[in-house]
C-alpha cells in the first residue's frame, strides 16, 4: 500500500524509476508531475515535522531566499511516506519591485529607555540574513508585551517601507493548539481546522511577518501544556515556510522555548544591554516625583509598582528579577489603604484581567467608588483598558482567599436567556471556572450562552470539560451534542464577529444529534434554512465528494475519507454500506463517479486513475479516457452525469471547459474562449431546458456557466477575491439551483425558481466538495464531515 500511496512523488534510491502495479494513470498532454523525493529526503521530512521544501538548485530554503526559487513543499506521513507536494505558486516569478519608501509614518514612542530594545527587533525585520524567528525572552513584567504592541503599531501591513511590516499580531494568552491555530487563520483569512493546514494555506508564496505575545499564558487549568504544543505543533512547522518570520514573547528555560528549536535571533530583556539605563532612570522618576530604588533596573514592572509603593523599599539586588517583584508586592500591599484591599483581593480572585466596570461588579469589590480608588494603585491598564494584579505569583496567593467559583456565578450569570449585553460576564465565568477547575458542561448546555459568550472563552471551556473528565477518570472524553459538534464548527465560531453566524455553525453540525438543541441553535442565528444531519470525522479528515451515477449506487454520494472512498445516504447521512475503494494518491483533487460503477480520482498532476470495485468484471467505460485524450493541457477539475443524458466534463489550466455526451460516436466540445483567468479549480453539470449546463469555479475567484454552442452566459454568483473550491448545480423541484465554495470557507447558494433567492451558509471551514441532489438538499464537505442542508423555498431530497 505505502508503494502505491506514493506512487507519484517517491523514487527509490539509486537509478530507476519506480513500479505500480495495476493500474497507470493516463497522462494526458500537460501532464504535471510532482518532483519526487528520494529515500532520504523522505526522512529528513519526518525529522523536520512532514514538510521538506524543495528550492532551485544553489538556494537553501531552510535560509532567506527569494520566493520565486522555492517550488513548493512535500508533506509526508509519520512514517515517510508522501502525502502530497505543495506547489509555490509564485515559482519562478521575479522579485517584485520595492516602491520607494517615501511618506512612511514617524515611530512611536518607547519609554523605559527601550529604544535599544525596539532598534534591535526593527534591525532584525530588516536584515535579509536574519533568522526567520526572533524570540523576545525577559522574566515577567519585563515589559515583552509593551515591546511588541510597540513593533506592531510602528510597522503595520501598509508600511511605506516592505521591510516594516507585520501582517498579524495574536496573543497567546490562554490558547490551546486548536485555538491558535483558528484564530490565527482567521487573522490571516484563510481556512484552516488545524497545524497541517495551516502551513498548506500559507505555501502560496506571500511573504509575512507574525507577532506572537503571551506564549508562556498559554492554557490554563487542566491544560498545562498549551505552550509547549502551539511552539511544536504550531510555530515550529510554520517557520519551515521560507517566506515567514515570526516573533514570539517566550522566556527562556521553558517547554515552549525548547520546543522552538530552530535558529534564532533572542532578545532577552532582562539584559542590561537592551535598556537606556540613564533614559531608565529619568523615566522611573517621573513615574513617582521621586527618586526608585536601582534595583528596579531594568524591569519597568518593578518600577511602575515602586512608584505605587511607599518609602521603606528593600530590594536585593543580587536576587532574580522574579524575587525581586515578589518581595515588592508584599510591601506594596502592606502600603495598601483598607478600603482598597478587598476590590484588589476581588480582581486577583478572577486570576486574569478585567476592566473597571466589571470589576465594580465583582462581588466583594466595595462597587465603583472602592474600583476607582484601587485602579490609582495598580500597575496601568493593559492595551485593552483591562487591570490585573501584578506578579501573578502574588495575586495567586491572594485569590486562595478571595471569590469562589460559585458566587462569582451568583453574581454575573443573567437569570434570564444571556444575550449579547451578557458577553463580558458570561466570559469571565468561562475562564474562571477554567482557572479553577470547576465544572463547565451546564454552562456549555445552553445554546444562548455559547453563542454570546466570547468564543475563545468557550473553546478553552470546551477542552477544559474533555480534561476535566479525563481526570476523574470518565472512560470517554466525550462531553455530548456540543463537545463533538465544536471541532468542526469551532474554525468558524472563532473567526466569526456576529453571534448569528456562531449560531448557524453550531446548528449545522448539531443537526441530527436528537432533540432540539439544533433547533435552537437555528433559531438563534435566525435563518431560514436547515442541516439535516451531520456526517462528521475528525481522525481521517474528509478530503472530497461526489456524486454517484451508477445504477446501483443511484442517489448516493461517494465521499474520500482519508485513503478510502466509501458512500452515504443524501437523506440521512448515514454510510450505505460495502467495501470501500482505496484512493492511490491524496493528493487526490476531484472525484467523479462513472454510470458503469468506476470512481475517477484527479490528482494534482493532471493524472486521472480509474479505481474499479473489484466486483465489476465488464469493460470499464472510456467516456472519461476519451474527453482526456482530446484536451490539448492535463485537467484541473473534472465531473459526470449519470441517467439517459449522461456526460463526463474537465477544467484546464488556461481556464477551459471541455464536454463529452457519454455514449458511442460522441465527440469533445471546448469552450471557445476561458472562462476564468487561470486555471478552472472546481467544476460540476447538469441538464437543463435539453442541454448540458455547466458551471465552473476559478482561482481567480470567479463562477461562471457554459453551454455548448452558446454565447456568454451570465455569471450565477459574483465574483470574489479567494480561489473557488467546489461548485455544483441541479435542476430541482424548486427551479435551477447552484452552489459555489470559497477557500475563505464562505459557501453561496442560490436558488432560481419563480424568485431568485440567495442564502450563505455558515459551516466552519472550507468547503472540499458540493453536491446539489436532484431534491434541492446542499451536501456540503469540509475536511472535518459532510452536512445535508434544506433551504427555504427547495425541496427535500
Amino acid at each position: 500500500m505505502g508503494e502505491d500511496r506514493a506512487s507519484e512523488l517517491i523514487v527509490p534510491d539509486g537509478p530507476g524509476e519506480s513500479v505500480v502495479e495495476g493500474f497507470v494513470p493516463p497522462r494526458p498532454p500537460g501532464y504535471r508531475p510532482y518532483p519526487r523525493m528520494s529515500r532520504d529526503q523522505c526522512a529528513e521530512a519526518v525529522r523536520r515535522g512532514g514538510w521538506l521544501f524543495k528550492a532551485d538548485e544553489g538556494h537553501d530554503p531552510d535560509g532567506r531566499v527569494p520566493v520565486g526559487v522555492v517550488e513548493g513543499a512535500w508533506q509526508v506521513d509519520g512514517d515517510g511516506f508522501p502525502l502530497r507536494f505543495w506547489p509555490n505558486p509564485r515559482y519562478g516569478a521575479p522579485e517584485p519591485e520595492q516602491p520607494a519608501a517615501d511618506g512612511a509614518a514617524p515611530l512611536p514612542p518607547l519609554h523605559a529607555g527601550r529604544r535599544p530594545a525596539g532598534r534591535a527587533l526593527l534591525g532584525w525585520l530588516e536584515d535579509p540574513q536574519a533568522p526567520r524567528l526572533c524570540r523576545v525572552a525577559g522574566s515577567g513584567g519585563s515589559g515583552r508585551s509593551h515591546l511588541l504592541h510597540w513593533l506592531v503599531a510602528a510597522c503595520p501591513p501598509d508600511h511605506a517601507h516592505s521591510g516594516r511590516r507585520v501582517e498579524v499580531a495574536l496573543s497567546a494568552a490562554e490558547l490551546t493548539v486548536d485555538l491558535f491555530v483558528w484564530r490565527l487563520a482567521g487573522l490571516l483569512g484563510v481556512s484552516a481546522a488545524g497545524p497541517e493546514e495551516l502551513v498548506a494555506a500559507l505555501i502560496d508564496g506571500v511573504p509575512r511577518v507574525l507577532v506572537v505575545t503571551d506564549l508562556d499564558r498559554a492554557g490554563s487549568g487542566l491544560l498545562p501544556d498549551a505552550a509547549r504544543r502551539i511552539a511544536a505543533e504550531v510555530l515550529r512547522p510554520l517557520l519551515r515556510v521560507p517566506w515567514l518570520r515570526i516573533v514570539v514573547e517566550c522566556a527562556s528555560d521553558t517547554p515552549a522555548a525548547a520546543a522552538l528549536d530552530v535558529p534564532a535571533a533572542v532578545l532577552d530583556l532582562d539584559q542590561p544591554q537592551w535598556t537606556d539605563l540613564e533614559a531608565f532612570t529619568r523615566w522611573a522618576t517621573s513615574l513617582a516625583g521621586r527618586r526608585l530604588p536601582a534595583e528596579v533596573y531594568p524591569s519597568p514592572a518593578l518600577a511602575l509598582l515602586a512608584a505605587r509603593t511607599g518609602d521603606g523599599i528593600l530590594l536585593d539586588a543580587g536576587a532574580p528579577l522574579a524575587r525581586r517583584a515578589e518581595t515588592l508586592a508584599e510591601t506594596w500591599w502592606e502600603s495598601l489603604p483598607e478600603l482598597v484591599r478587598a476590590p484588589v483581593v476581588a480582581l486577583a480572585s478572577v486570576r486574569g484581567a478585567l476592566d473597571e466596570e466589571l470589576w465594580g461588579e465583582l462581588p466583594g469589590s466595595l462597587g465603583p467608588f472602592a474600583v476607582e480608588q484601587a485602579v490609582e494603585l495598580l500597575l496601568p491598564a493593559d492595551h485593552e483598558g483591562r487591570y490585573r494584579v501584578w506578579p501573578v505569583s502574588f495575586a495567586e496567593r491572594l485569590a486562595r482567599t478571595g471569590l469562589d467559583h460559585l458566587s462569582i456565578r451568583q453574581n454575573l450569570l443573567p437569570e434570564e436567556q444571556p444575550g449579547p449585553k451578557d458577553a463580558d460576564r458570561l466570559d469571565l465565568v468561562l475562564r474562571h471556572a477554567v482557572r479553577t477547575s470547576a465544572p463547565v458542561d451546564d454552562l456549555l448546555a445552553d445554546p444562548a450562552f455559547l453563542v454570546h459568550a466570547d468564543p475563545l472563552a468557550v473553546g478553552l471551556a470546551v477542552e477544559h470539560g474533555v480534561a476535566l473528565r479525563a481526570a476523574n477518570g470518565a472512560e470517554s472524553g466525550d462531553g455530548g451534542a456540543v463537545h463533538r459538534a465544536w471541532w468542526p464548527a469551532g474554525p468558524r465560531v472563532i473567526a466569526a464577529a456576529d453571534p448569528g453566524e456562531r449560531a448557524s455553525a453550531l446548528h449545522c453540525w448539531t443537526a441530527g444529534e436528537g432533540g432540539d438543541l439544533s433547533e435552537r441553535f437555528a433559531q438563534l442565528a435566525g435563518q431560514g434554512w436547515r442541516a439535516g444531519w451531520a456526517f462528521a470525522r475528525r481522525t481521517d479528515p474528509v478530503y472530497l465528494i461526489a456524486r454517484h451515477n451508477a445504477p446501483s449506487h443511484e442517489g448516493q454520494l461517494a465521499v474520500a475519507v482519508g485513503w478510502d472512498i466509501g458512500a452515504i445516504d443524501p437523506a440521512t447521512g448515514r454510510p450505505s454500506g460495502g467495501s470501500p475503494l482505496r484512493l492511490t494518491d491524496r493528493s487526490t483533487v476531484a472525484l467523479a463517479t462513472g454510470h458503469d460503477g468506476s470512481t475517477y480520482a484527479l490528482r494534482h498532476s493532471g493524472a486521472v486513475e480509474e479505481i474499479r470495485p473489484s466486483e465489476l468484471s465488464g469493460p470499464s467505460g472510456d467516456g472519461m479516457r476519451r474527453l482526456l485524450a482530446s484536451m490539448d493541457a492535463g485537467a484541473t477539475a473534472i465531473a459526470a452525469r449519470g441517467g439517459e443524458q449522461r456526460a463526463v466534463a474537465a477544467g484546464d489550466a488556461a481556464g477551459g471547459v471541455h464536454l463529452l455526451e457519454d455514449r458511442d460516436g460522441a465527440e469533445a466540445v471546448r469552450s471557445d474562449a476561458p472562462l476564468h483567468d487561470g486555471p478552472v479549480t472546481a467544476l460540476d453539470l447538469a441538464h437543463h431546458g435539453g442541454h448540458h449546463l455547466l458551471i465552473t469555479g476559478g482561482a481567480d475567484g470567479r463562477v461562471q456557466a457554459w453551454m455548448p454552442g452558446r454565447g456568454p452566459l451570465s455569471p450565477p454568483l459574483p465574483a470574489r477575491d479567494v480561489p473557488v473550491t467546489a461548485v455544483a448545480i441541479a435542476a430541482t423541484p424548486g427551479g435551477l439551483m447552484c452552489a459555489a465554495g470559497w477557500a475563505d470557507g464562505l459557501v453561496r447558494v442560490v436558488l432560481a425558481g419563480a424568485e431568485r433567492v440567495t442564502h450563505d451558509l455558515a459551516i466552519g471551514a472550507a468547503a472540499v466538495g458540493l453536491v446539489i441532489t436532484d431534491g434541492g438538499r446542499v451536501c456540503v464537505a469540509t475536511a472535518a464531515g459532510v452536512l445535508g442542508i434544506d433551504l427555504a423555498g427547495a425541496a427535500r431530497a
